[in-house]
């Protein structure tokens, strides 16, 4: 479920889109004929327009990286399509996934990981370009110039190897090399988590100037939905590879639906304790994807939880205006008996 924005294409979408990852693979795994699966993501359903922001969040282990990933065709999907502008991206040719590797890129959560390390600042800007053979050489440097510029470094930087910097410098030349295409959108995987709080806002600062002088469209993925409460135009809530809960940021915010969604709420730390939301916390800890509760995936942990639970599987439904959840709560009276 998405908003719809006056008739527009979403300018990316899953439909069903779901990836398993067999336990053991092999000849040996054959032969025993082990087909145990890990089902990272199952059955999402999620629409991208042009200029929005749309947040993914829940905890280590809900999918959610790995849903990014399908959207950018870095890993082969178990069942399901992605659609770019109307086309699956997994149906396309090699020309045509090139062409569509220009148009969306990916901001990962550690710099340090990500950047060669023996590569300088500038090397590492200037490989896209080189790439897919962007202008001349002189044009590419000029490019790698601008874009230092763009994302608040200075051509001192470009001589720099990625040990020299600040981890809020690294993160910076790595939106710097994923504006390098001048893509129309960009999955930004935990794009702060590895950062102090204070280069945090400074890094959110800048990928909302981006969006805003480049008209970008963000999938902004993480585990911390304060973090989102101020980029996002919508929020997607993922447990155990499914979406629970998506609304526009401020609905969310206001009116969460889904128990998971209140104790996400609930962990938000608040300089005024009066103001923290008193829902009840969960039980246990988070099970194992290995091995998923029947019924709705959360049922065990759920304060709300009744009966029913245990063995139905919710279905994902409109509780309101552009507002969807996936809870037997929200059924209709008699659904869920």
């Amino acid at each position: 479920m998405s908003s719809t924005t006056n008739g527009q294409q979403p300018l990316l979408s899953a439909l069903g889109l779901s990836k398993y990852f067999p336990l053991e693979t092999g000849l040996l795994a054959s032969l025993r004929g082990d087909t145990s699966t890990v089902k990272a993501v199952e059955s999402v359903t999620l629409d991208v327009y042009a200029g929005q922001t749309v947040a993914v969040v829940g905890e280590s282990g809900s999918g959610k990286s790995t849903l990014g990933r399908l959207l950018l065709r870095l890993l082969e999907p178990s069942a399901g399509q992605a659609l770019y502008q109307g086309a699956d991206i997994f149906g396309m040719n090699r020309a045509e996934v090139r062409a569509f590797r220009r148009q969306a890129q990916i901001i990962l959560q550690d710099p340090y990981a990500s950047l060669n390390p023996r590569m300088r600042v500038g090397q590492i800007i200037r490989e896209p370009l080189d790439i897919y053979g962007e202008g001349s050489k002189s044009e590419r440097q000029k490019r790698v110039h601008e874009l230092l510029e763009r994302v608040g470094l200075n051509r001192n930087h470009e001589r720099a190897f990625p040990s020299e910097l600040s981890g809020g410098q690294r993160q910076r030349v790595g939106i710097a090399a994923a504006l390098a295409l001048s893509p129309r959108i960009i999955i930004a995987d935990e794009p702060t988590s590895s950062l102090d709080v204070s280069v945090q806002a400074q890094t959110l600062n800048l990928l909302s100037d981006l969006q805003r002088d480049l008209g970008l469209t963000y999938v902004f993925i993480t585990h911390d939905l304060s973090v989102v409460q101020h980029i996002s135009d919508r929020v997607a809530v993922m447990y155990l590879g499914k979406i629970v809960e998506e609304a526009p940021t401020e609905t969310l915010f206001t009116e969460p639906k889904h128990p998971y969604t209140q104790v996400l709420f609930s962990a938000i730390p608040l300089p005024d304790p009066s103001r923290r939301m008193n829902w009840d916390l969960p039980k246990g800890e988070p099970p194992s994807p290995l091995n998923p509760p029947s019924g709705c995936h959360f049922h065990p942990r759920c304060p709300a939880a009744m009966s029913a639970c245990s063995h139905t599987v919710p279905r994902f439904q409109a509780v309101g205006r552009d507002h969807g959840v996936a809870c037997l709560l929200h059924e209709p009276e008699g659904a869920n008996t």
